[in-house]
């Protein structure tokens, strides 16, 4: 039995599926992801590694060229790249397009975790940073009035920052500006001299002594009772005291002897205050001191919906703010991404609406152009359901897809559609004509559908070895590619249905036209009957002149 028979023989059936794949679109269509571009991530690892008072050239020579050494043999790296500042090592990784990143950074781990030994004992322990498109700001809102530049700072940290980071699809938050406070430790370099002592020593004394670590458990009324020492700073009296340094020796605390050994305590050489961080950043608000935080969104959440909420969650907090303070937005990079997607958008309804009104005036009926007319929005739903389960975003590319695909989506009902027709013309039944119409032109659309989709369907399967432009052009292929299938899908199961059943096609002489609607029809069709006989003529021509 053909697919036309099939689909004819049980149009209920047929149409529940579609009602159903229909209702799915719509429902998974509402949580699809939206961003300005694709989801692209380079295959970049940063390895970050601190060293206190070092100048570039140690760096280089401590920290920069071992770990280069130690990562130069891992799999698919492609490049090194190495930055030796004043304190700071940065290298990056770059690796080869395809390589698995959680690998790459495993392999990376595991050969810093063997070099450590090697590395200075006053470095901190390198960090690995991979590179997220998230990472981009989506928001920047500023917190101004009439109050200090630390008070400021402490309701952006304190009270706006934890609110927006409520917001579900927040991610990452960032303060800066203002004045934030800070116990200051100010050593003259005569003093450090006099005792022999250095910045670094100083530094790795307070860290030794201002830290909480676990004593284990205790078991008590069949309950584990955690036990910790508490060795952290509690008041600035407690920095002040610090014992730093020993003069006469290190005392022997086994010796009963009094020790001629005198401690030299952070108070004796230092000047230790409640001060102020310094600011690398100055923000001002219309030209008075402010405070700015920073948004970034999750990994694959809707960064449009994000910011309404956060937009939603600012009017809430203004109203709980202090007298004077407000909490305004700066920037945000949303409204780039709808502007353009609304560009792109209009741009593929005009060509949608366009279409329709083609297939109007060359079909000349109502019925026939809204069947086909259908065919739009279902292959774009359908289309759209299959991008949320594949993980795509609504970006620019994957609407550039839906843009190029809605010109092609109605050509294969046009032929489906216009066969049945012509069966219903020679006056045969629905049904048979519905089947006959559709089963003759199967093989036809469907060889024409796949010539199409061979043409983008090899950027989808070798995405992996195109790099950058895999990544980038990935997403509008698929969306032809499925939005191509859909209209196939369409035209030979949904189609048949609707112009046999629920919208039954009729021909002029069984449904003849009245008025002036027949007036236009005839005037129609005397211009498509001469179109047709001057085509008849110059293929005639062709014909008889072959060589030429």
């Amino acid at each position: 039995m053909s697919i036309a028979k099939k689909v004819v023989g049980r149009p209920t059936t047929v149409f529940i599926i579609f009602v159903l794949l229909i209702g799915l679109g719509i429902y998974t269509t509402t949580d699809l992801a939206i961003d300005l571009y694709p989801e692209i991530e380079p295959p970049i690892l940063v390895i970050m590694t601190t060293y206190a008072g070092a100048g570039p050239e140690e760096i280089e020579k401590t920290l920069s060229r071992p770990i280069e050494s130690s990562i130069s043999n891992i799999s698919k790296v492609e490049t090194i790249t190495s930055t030796s500042a004043k304190g700071t090592s940065t290298i990056i990784v770059e690796f080869t397009y395809g390589a698995d990143m959680s690998d790459a950074s495993s392999d990376i781990r595991d050969s810093l975790d063997m070099l450590k030994r090697w590395l200075p004992e006053d470095a901190d322990s390198p960090i690995i940073f991979k590179f997220d498109p998230s990472m981009i700001p989506i928001l920047g809102l500023s917190v101004s009035g009439n109050r200090t530049p630390d008070e400021l700072r402490e309701i952006g940290e304190n009270i706006v920052r934890p609110r927006i980071e409520q917001v579900e699809g927040v991610g990452l938050t960032s303060v800066t500006g203002g004045q934030e406070k800070a116990i200051r430790v100010e050593i003259p370099q005569n003093r450090l001299e006099a005792y022999g002592l250095t910045l670094t020593q100083v530094a790795n004394m307070l860290r030794g002594q201002n830290f909480q670590i676990s004593a284990g458990s205790i078991l008590s009324d069949n309950k584990n009772l955690l036990v910790t020492t508490s060795g952290e700073y509690e008041s600035i009296d407690d920095i002040k005291n610090t014992v730093i340094s020993y003069k006469g020796g290190i005392p022997n605390p086994m010796s009963m002897e009094p020790s001629s050994v005198k401690e030299i305590r952070l108070r004796d050489i230092a000047n230790v205050y409640n001060g102020y961080k310094n600011e690398d950043t100055l923000v001002y608000i219309n030209g008075t001191p402010g405070v700015q935080i920073i948004v970034q969104k999750q990994s694959g959440t809707n960064s449009v919906q994000i910011a309404e909420n956060v937009r939603a969650r600012l009017k809430k907090i203004n109203k709980e703010m202090p007298s004077g303070i407000i909490v305004s937005e700066i920037f945000n990079t949303t409204d780039i991404i709808k502007s353009s997607i609304n560009q792109v958008s209009s741009t593929a309804i005009i060509g949608a609406i366009l279409a329709i009104i083609v297939l109007f005036i060359f079909l000349r009926s109502l019925k026939a152009t809204f069947i086909i007319g259908l065919t739009i929005p279902i292959s774009l739903i359908i289309t759209l359901m299959f991008m949320y389960f594949a993980g795509l975003t609504l970006n620019i590319m994957t609407l550039a897809g839906l843009a190029l695909g809605v010109g092609m989506l109605v050509d294969n009902s046009i032929v489906i559609l216009e066969n049945i027709f012509r069966y219903r013309e020679k006056g045969a039944k629905l049904s048979s004509a519905a089947i006959l119409g559709s089963q003759e032109m199967i093989n036809a659309i469907t060889t024409s559908t796949l010539t199409t989709i061979c043409v983008f369907a090899p950027i989808i399967i070798f995405k992996d070895q195109l790099d950058i432009y895999g990544e980038l052009f990935s997403g509008l292929s698929f969306t032809v590619v499925i939005s191509l299938t859909a209209s196939l899908i369409v035209a030979i199961t949904l189609i048949p249905v609707l112009a046999s059943h629920y919208l039954p096609i009729s021909s002029r002489q069984q449904r003849p036209l009245k008025g002036i609607l027949r007036k236009i029809d005839n005037f129609m069709e005397s211009l498509f009957t001469g179109l047709d006989n001057q085509y008849k003529k110059a293929v005639q021509k062709v014909l008889k002149h072959k060589i030429l």
